[in-house]
């Protein structure tokens, strides 16, 4: 017997630190006080709440043998234990639990709610302070945040505006990256490209060609963008800043650039025909090998009638300006308007001596298809 009750005294003493209190071995089980963490991340407090089970038990701070109940501290509750008869037995002999009554009891029971309410307001109070201080980093992190996206857009703007005034819209840079017209049926490569529009994955532009008489003229064009364009970065931008300019759904460009070829190009002859009204040479030449005067020329007509004959009248003369010989070569047609064509003579009949060094075009007689002549001489003799 005496066995018996030793053992259950030292179960006592491990139930004080490290029991479980159920049904089976209490009657009652009530939080005096107690904490419970709602889904706001606080601590609330909660009184006279009887619970099924008591665990995770700290301590029993006393012990009131007249009523039975054991009282008990766990991290979040201070608890009252109504035993049952048989445990009430073991703690009454247990002396490590105080045993205290009326004044004294309830003394100790505002002390240890006490405790428990400056536990969890401190942790409280620390919550508020972690909600605070996320709040105003979190506030400060967003005014940070804004002012850079602020500050960033500014530059952006700044960079654009920049862009807008050192830059004309029609010049697109393309950077010499190679497209094919489908109207000239040519690969173009250009640093810039004068730009007419883009619609639909086309860019219609312009290209200067190099004319005759030290004329040039703009040509229209149209190509697809390629892959490599399109990922040409300053192609890209260049689009995004003038896009308003660039596309423009009410603009027909495949008609405009049509339209402007044929503008440009008639303006480029009309130059020609008012510079040379009769036609002028592309290219000449001569050569005396063996004394034999060989002789080439290439005429462009820019006359409305047909040319029949050309004739082309020389003189050639020495260092110092002697005559050596005159005579001249014949072309013949038809060379109608705006065509070209070249003659050649390998050899002649004209000789001259082995100082002579110069030739020059001294006349050209246009014989017309309806019979008329034009005498070009002075200012109507035009050379490219």
């Amino acid at each position: 017997m005496k066995r018996t009750i030793f053992i259950l005294m030292m179960l006592v003493i491990s139930i004080g630190l490290h029991a479980q209190f159920s049904q089976d071995n209490s009657i009652l089980r009530k939080v005096i006080s107690g904490y419970e963490l709602k889904s706001d991340g606080y601590y609330h407090k909660i009184t006279d709440k009887m619970v099924s089970r008591v665990t995770g038990i700290e301590g029993s701070y006393t012990y009131d043998k007249k009523a039975q109940n054991l009282y008990v501290i766990t991290p979040y509750s201070n608890i009252v234990i109504t035993l049952t008869k048989d445990y009430a037995k073991i703690f009454k002999k247990n002396k490590t639990i105080p045993q205290l009554s009326d004044e004294e009891l309830a003394i100790e029971v505002q002390r240890h709610t006490k405790l428990l309410d400056e536990k969890f307001m401190a942790l409280n109070e620390a919550h508020a302070k972690h909600i605070q201080d996320s709040i105003a980093k979190a506030k400060s992190d967003s005014i940070a945040a804004e002012k850079l996206k602020s500050e960033r857009l500014a530059k952006l703007k700044k960079e654009r505006s920049d862009y807008m005034n050192a830059h004309k819209w029609r010049w697109t840079p393309t950077g010499d990256i190679s497209l094919y017209c489908t109207s000239c049926e040519s690969y173009i490569s250009e640093d810039s490209l004068l730009t007419i529009g883009i619609s639909n994955d086309t860019i219609y532009y312009l290209t200067s060609i190099e004319g005759k008489l030290g004329k040039s003229y703009l040509e229209g064009h149209k190509s697809q963008l390629n892959k490599r364009l399109k990922e040409h970065e300053p192609f890209r931008y260049h689009y995004e800043v003038f896009k308003d300019s660039l596309t423009r759904d009410s603009v027909d460009y495949d008609f405009v650039a049509t339209a402007l070829s044929y503008r440009y190009f008639g303006e480029y002859i009309d130059y020609l025909k008012k510079r040379a009204p009769y036609g002028f040479f592309t290219d000449w030449g001569w050569d005396s090998e063996y004394s034999c005067i060989s002789f080439h020329f290439n005429y462009m007509n820019t006359n409305s009638q047909t040319i029949k004959y050309i004739d082309v009248y020389f003189r050639v003369t020495n260092g110092v300006g002697d005559v050596r010989k005159t005579g001249h070569f014949q072309g013949t047609g038809p060379l109608r308007e705006l065509e070209s064509a070249t003659w050649e003579w390998d050899t002649s009949s004209y000789y001259v001596a082995g100082d002579a060094s110069n030739m020059s075009i001294t006349k050209v007689i246009l014989t017309f298809m309806n019979g008329t002549k034009k005498v070009l001489t002075g200012n109507l003799l035009v050379f490219d």
